[in-house]
């Protein structure tokens, strides 16, 4: 009972905030970035539920990020930032190959596969190549973060969203053999929040400050 006057203190807070995210996003890119927040803005109050769902719903959260191809009707979809998609591998398994990447690296390689059609090899092989690429075989995993985590195990290349691999590039946990080669996908991100009013003006105001908040992260 008392956590759940407590959840409920929580939920009425006029400084509080949720927001919807993938599990991935929420991993890699939305919670390193929380300190940051608590440091300019300590009032607010943010939490974070993790989903996949974009629906006209919003019983849960004030605002939701997605990737997609946006907008979506009967929502507000404003685009936060672009991605750009390029190969990574674990620095062991790039240092025990022989192969220059321009020549038949990735043939070689073990592919591993975002189930996310808008992260798939076939955008690098399209801009890129080779053409002789075979995208039929290698493991398919249902998030952004199993695949770049599998590729941190040496279990193949991945071609990773950068957004979500910049920290472990930076790192070193993972390498880009093909250096700055990228595949630019617009407008992949997005701040979606539903068609309805905030009556407290103070919570009005934390959300806006949260909304002002990831767009100068993503900046």
């Amino acid at each position: 009972m008392a956590n759940a006057v407590e959840a409920a203190r929580e939920a009425n807070s006029v400084y509080s905030v949720t927001v919807g995210v993938a599990p991935s996003f929420a991993t890699r890119w939305l919670l390193p970035r929380l300190p940051s927040l608590a440091r300019a803005h300590p009032r607010v109050e943010l939490s974070v539920l993790v989903n996949q769902r974009v629906d006209n719903s919003f019983q849960d959260v004030d605002l939701a990020i997605r990737m997609g191809r946006g907008p979506w009707p009967g929502l507000q979809c404003e685009p936060l930032m672009d991605e750009l998609l390029y190969p990574v591998v674990s620095p062991t398994i790039w240092s025990n190959q022989p192969h220059h990447p321009e020549n038949d690296f990735l043939i070689k390689m073990n592919l591993l596969h975002d189930r996310d059609p808008s992260a798939s090899w076939e955008q690098w092989r399209r801009t890129y190549g080779p053409s002789t690429l075979s995208l039929a075989s290698g493991a398919r995993l249902a998030s952004s973060d199993l695949v770049l985590r599998s590729a941190e195990l040496g279990h193949g290349v991945a071609l990773a969203r950068g957004r979500l691999a910049e920290a472990s590039v930076k790192e070193g946990t993972l390498f880009r053999p093909f250096g700055s080669k990228e595949v630019r996908v617009p407008n992949a991100y997005w701040i979606v929040c539903p068609n309805r009013s905030v009556d407290a003006r103070a919570r009005r105001h934390a959300i806006t400050t949260v909304v002002a908040w990831l767009k100068e992260e993503a900046a």
